[in-house]
């Protein structure tokens, strides 16, 4: 349980981070002043704050993109987690090697004819 808590714990740390980068990173915010700028890189609520003081019109569009791409990023390093995970799990699995071939249904009813 505990192993359990700490994995969600780190795991929601490190793709907090992924989203808050990309949206960053992404953020068009040109034309603005330093100070507001750097406010709008904080959050999406920011952002819209930020717009209706300075009046600037594509800012919340240019957030809204933002968003939607750091989310995209973040459900594509999930989706590889699981498919990696998944391969984990399928290669260690105790007994998956060794999985006794299924009967072949044709011998017996052949035999039966005999």
């Amino acid at each position: 349980m505990t192993l359990r808590q700490a994995g969600g714990a780190t795991g929601i740390a490190l793709l907090g981070s992924l989203l808050s980068g990309a949206f960053r990173d992404r953020l068009d915010v040109a034309g603005l002043p330093p100070q507001a700028a750097d406010t709008a890189g904080e959050s999406v609520v920011a952002v819209r704050l930020v717009a209706e003081r300075s009046g600037a019109p594509g800012l919340i569009a240019s957030a809204n993109g933002a968003y939607a791409h750091g989310t995209a990023l973040v459900l594509l390093v999930c989706a590889l987690a699981s498919l990696v995970s998944a391969l984990l799990v399928a290669g260690f699995l105790p007994g998956a090697r060794s999985a006794p071939a299924a009967p072949d249904m044709a011998t017996p009813a052949a035999d039966a004819g005999q």
